[in-house]
């Protein structure tokens, strides 16, 4: 089923009005029919009709009109007027965190990488994994200030470009941001797999058996999950999809101390609906695990979560960009803003 126009048109935009600029908004829908303009530091009520591609709402007290003409311009009046919404794409990154990168990890962590076996020689078996690009193994914070531990399946083509090298930074890592960010969470967290090279979807049974049985495979797995843990600040441990569940599980047979830190069970990233039929399974599991989580996690200082939670749909607002600080230094400023291509979509 197609996406109802007025969700379509959620995302990031410039905002003028009679050709003067407004700045930056961000339209956001959980529903096709009630939605909200951020502008400016403050929260426009959007009331929409799909059927007519409109949107009505109040700026500074005055009713407006806006018609969606496509995905990137809506138009439209606030009295006399012209207001007009144009898609913002690749958005600009504040200088400040330009200056961020990820710093090399600690030594005792670094060890633990070192240390972690090359998968084709551990297996012997060159049919289970993609092995060109060598191990992979985090995103986020390795010095113990991580308050949140995310585990996922295995890396995909992004997470192995040579100059970026880090863990859910493609679509399904922007999704994990903004997943992330409903926390109030804008560095504190960790993100890692289950395994360290790319497994093929057709050896998943093999895959399975190695996660399970591969002694050297699940040593190395288990120092640096422990190591981890080891810092005292993780507050929730979240495994992303079916694989990173089954890695948790056998760990928690290892190591006892991760049963005692709340555990939430989410279908993967790549699993949330963007098809616009809503109400899918998967994204209410995360809007749910948003509301349980806020109540455990404690926000960063410039995080915000109060925020509204995930909506009958996914849509581009829901996407984040992934921090200058979360790669290192060398990495292009296009890697983590997918925002170029999901301009395209119909509901991203």
């Amino acid at each position: 089923m197609a996406a109802p126009a007025t969700v379509s048109a959620a995302g990031y935009f410039s905002v003028s009005r009679a050709g003067t600029s407004l700045g930056e908004g961000v339209i956001r829908m959980p529903t096709a029919t009630k939605g909200s303009l951020a502008l400016g530091g403050q929260t426009i009520v959007l009331k929409g009709v799909p059927a007519t591609r409109t949107f009505t709402g109040k700026l500074g007290g005055t009713p407006f009109t806006l018609k969606i003409k496509n995905r990137n311009l809506l138009s439209g009046k606030i009295g006399a007027d012209k207001l007009e919404l144009s898609r913002l794409v690749l958005r600009p990154i504040p200088a400040a965190e330009m200056a961020q990168f990820d710093p090399a990890p600690p030594a005792a962590v670094q060890a633990i990488f070192t240390a972690t076996p090359d998968y084709l020689a551990a297996t012997g078996d060159p049919t289970i994994f993609w092995h060109n690009f060598g191990n992979l193994f985090y995103r986020g914070r390795l010095d113990g200030t991580a308050r949140v531990l995310c585990i996922a399946s295995d890396p995909g083509p992004a997470e192995c470009l040579p100059f970026a090298r880090r863990s859910l930074i493609g679509d399904s890592g922007q999704k994990t941001q903004g997943f992330l960010a409903r926390l109030g969470l804008t560095r504190s967290y960790v993100l890692v797999n289950a395994f360290s090279v790319a497994m093929r979807p057709s050896a998943s049974a093999k895959g399975l058996a190695v996660l399970q049985n591969n002694q050297p495979i699940k040593d190395a797995r288990h120092a640096l999950y422990n190591r981890l843990l080891a810092g005292g600040a993780i507050e929730a441990i979240i495994a992303f999809g079916n694989v990173a569940q089954r890695a948790f599980a056998i760990w928690a047979d290892a190591n006892p101390a991760a049963k005692a830190v709340p555990l939430f069970k989410l279908a993967h990233p790549a699993a949330v609906d963007r098809s616009g039929s809503g109400n899918d399974a998967a994204l209410k599991g995360w809007a749910a695990a948003v509301k349980k989580l806020r109540l455990i996690v404690t926000p960063d200082p410039d995080g915000d979560a109060g925020g509204p939670n995930f909506g009958k749909f996914f849509t581009e607002a829901d996407y984040v960009r992934i921090p200058r600080r979360d790669f290192p230094k060398v990495t292009p400023l296009y890697v983590g803003d997918d925002s170029l291509g999901t301009r395209g979509d119909a509901q991203a």
